[in-house]
């Protein structure tokens, strides 16, 4: 069997033109690449097939001078162009490659290409549908006669911009007939690492692994890339925020556009390549960014709300449970709150000095929570937080912190995770994290910095529940180190009661951090606890220009006030009991408990999802998100149960997830990545 090799290449680019001719250590990146590409065995041809635009005839020079026999063809119909060049080869079978993938392995394609002649059966076989690799070692192998059945009946831009989604999109693995296909995977799943060459951001990466390793080792391997990037793992982070296969997804949008179609989701998609030009991620919040959602098959952008209810710019309503973050308890657009806001606005909303309003709420907060004898505000959690881990180092005199869950952006905590590019080292280094449910591990941190602890900070509860005398533990050692413990209950405080964690599991913290749901979706957060430390707000430096802005205090008084009055929380414990009882009565029923579980209390709890061997975690998170979608529901892994979730909105949520619980039974039969109509959701933090 004779196999060729191609490599589409062209200079013109929309995101980055000229890209494969940026040169690395004063040589194109196209030359790096056809010489390693001439190192594989398995080939008997490599063909670089680019336009016939004069502004290529510089990447056909360079295939020239490999050794090459350049291929110049169509430059929009890049399918006919690559058939073209297979078809005056002579070849059997043909490997598609891609000027962008600077790293790409000749070993790795040979072990491609072993798999396809393992089974003559086989029309494709692919690393890429179901990906585990690093985006930019996408390889795929495919007879001369599928590619020739896709030239001649592929009608879509999307398929002869891109070549191969005809033959894919009709095997087998996606539920076709006309094609035998297989997917290449890797042991492990490194599909969030991108190595691809599209955007300025990926040359600047490809620069810095060329550097570091080309003049030791000119023929370096993919995984000499991983060794590198997993010991500096801010490599990782340089382009992580781009979306991969955004080409493909913007030919699919192009397709619905040229047929007259309306996509379900057009709108969103046309927001987010507007959005992708001014704004990092598309996004201002990680954990509502695209990459949280089934991209192609789920909404992007919300116009309004109401009560449980969003509707995307589409058109298209939801029920929503994740009811933006979990500040919204009340439900969206609360008429009461709503009111006392506008009240507030014909006064004022920020003034040049002090407003009584603040101290109303304040008072508030004393009488309800536990810990509060007095209160600073903040905007958001991540202010609270990092007021009360200065205020306790002011307190002790001391510099190290133990913390425990999530405490927001700022940079004593964020540098203890995946994204710590731009926190200084030796802030790293003063706080060091330990395990929830683990004393031991707390033990370890104060004889590791023997009165050296200014605070303990944790949140009092995320899903996990506290063993008995775990809080109680932490309690007694923060104590018996004269260090100050802090909850953090930015999500805890006003859903697990109205004092908050510390109220319903009756531990009284020094310092504790409220925000969220405390104005139902008005910005507004709070540090609170004891007299004597908060008094030290005196002299450390907490202040802001909104720290007392009055329409969110207005918010927060209502809101509490409402709270009071109708007994809010019993209802959302009652209606929450019942949703989570409900979901894990359908698990069991579906036969799906080693897949998916129901952690945490019935204000709040997550889905859990885990790896089978049908789909990993996040593929079947992802489609789970899709079928929900797809049924007038808005799932993001969470049930944030708010006041305005009713037993109605319970018994249409229970009868959703029946639906896609049968629906994921059945796309599991085939492999749960081929059901999917969009991309496979990403972790906010990533793996290092």
């Amino acid at each position: 069997m004779k196999i060729a090799a191609i490599v589409q290449a062209r200079s013109a680019s929309t995101r980055l033109p000229g890209k494969v001719l940026f040169e690395v250590l004063e040589k194109p990146i196209l030359q790096h690449q056809l010489e390693t590409l001439l190192r594989a065995r398995q080939t008997d041809q490599l063909i670089p097939a680019t336009t016939e635009q004069p502004n290529d005839d510089a990447v056909a020079e360079i295939g020239k001078a490999a050794g090459c026999k350049v291929f110049r063809g169509s430059e929009r119909d890049v399918l006919d162009r690559f058939y073209q060049a297979a078809r005056e080869s002579s070849a059997d079978a043909i490997v598609r490659l891609t000027g962008d993938e600077p790293f790409m392995d000749p070993v790795l394609i040979d072990e491609v290409i072993g798999a396809f002649n393992k089974d003559a059966s086989y029309d494709y076989v692919s690393n890429t549908l179901r990906p585990t690799y690093p985006d930019g070692l996408d390889i795929e192998i495919f007879r001369f006669s599928a590619l020739e059945a896709a030239c001649r009946n592929a009608r879509l831009p999307s398929e002869r911009e891109h070549v191969t989604p005809y033959i894919y999109n009709n095997s087998d693995f996606r539920g076709g007939s006309r094609f035998r296909a297989r997917n290449h995977a890797f042991e492990a799943d490194l599909s969030h690492l991108r190595w691809t060459l599209d955007e300025r951001a990926d040359f600047e990466l490809v620069r810095e692994v060329y550097e570091r390793l080309y003049p030791a080792n000119p023929h370096f391997g993919w995984m000499d890339v991983l060794a590198l990037v997993t010991k500096l793992p801010r490599l990782i982070e340089v382009n992580a925020h781009i979306i991969r296969n955004d080409g493909y997804q913007k030919s699919l949008f192009a397709d619905r556009v040229r047929s007259g179609g309306k996509s379900r989701y057009g709108r969103s998609v046309e927001l987010f390549h507007r959005a992708s030009k001014v704004i990092p991620t598309a996004s201002q919040t990680f954990s509502k960014c695209w990459t949280q959602f089934t991209f192609g098959a789920n909404p992007l952008y919300i116009e309004k709300a109401k009560g449980c209810l969003v509707w995307d710019v589409d058109g298209n309503p939801y029920i929503d449970y994740a009811m933006a973050l979990a500040p919204i308890i009340l439900g969206y657009c609360e008429p009461r709150v709503d009111a006392a806001v506008r009240r507030q606005l014909e006064k004022g909303i920020t003034f040049t000095l002090s407003s009584p309003i603040e101290i109303e709420v304040a008072e508030k907060l004393c009488d309800l929570i536990p810990c509060a004898e007095m209160v600073r505000f903040g905007k958001n959690g991540s202010d609270a937080t990092s007021a009360a881990v200065r205020a306790a180092r002011a307190y002790t005199g001391r510099e190290i912190v133990a913390c425990c869950g999530y405490h927001g952006w700022q940079d004593w905590f964020i540098g203890t995770t995946t994204r710590n590019q731009g926190v200084p080292t030796g802030v790293r280094k003063l706080t060091v994290p330990f395990n929830y449910n683990d004393l031991a591990s707390l033990e370890k941190i104060f004889r590791e910095y023997p009165g050296q602890v200014a605070a303990v900070i944790m949140e009092p509860v995320g899903v996990v529940h506290p063993n008995p005398g775990f809080l109680e533990g932490v309690s007694a050692l923060a104590r018996q180190n004269k260090s100050v413990l802090i909850f953090d209950e930015v999500i805890t405080g006003f859903r697990m009661s109205q004092g908050g964690a510390q109220e319903y599991f009756k531990v009284v913290p020094d310092l504790a951090a409220f925000g969220k749901a405390m104005a139902n979706g008005m910005p507004i957060a709070a540090v609170v606890g004891r007299r004597d430390i908060m008094n030290l707000f005196s002299e450390i430096f907490f202040s802001m220009t909104f720290g007392g802005e009055a329409l969110s205090l207005a918010a927060t008084a209502e809101t509490l006030r409402i709270f009071e009055a109708e007994k809010v929380l019993d209802q959302i414990w009652s209606n929450g009991r019942r949703l989570m009882d409900g979901t894990r009565a359908l698990i069991l029923k579906h036969e799906l408990s080693p897949t998916i579980r129901i952690a945490g209390y019935p204000p709040r709890h997550v889905f859990e999802f885990s790896d089978t061997e049908d789909g990993s975690a996040l593929e079947i998170k992802s489609f789970f998100q899709q079928e929900c979608a797809d049924r007038g529901l808005l799932f993001s892994g969470a049930h944030n149960v708010s006041y305005a979730h009713t037993g109605d909105v319970i018994d249409r949520t229970l009868s959703i997830y029946s639906e896609v619980f049968e629906s994921l039974i059945q796309a599991a039969r085939r492999g749960v990545r081929s059901a999917l109509k969009g991309e496979v959701v990403q972790p906010v933090f990533r793996r290092a």
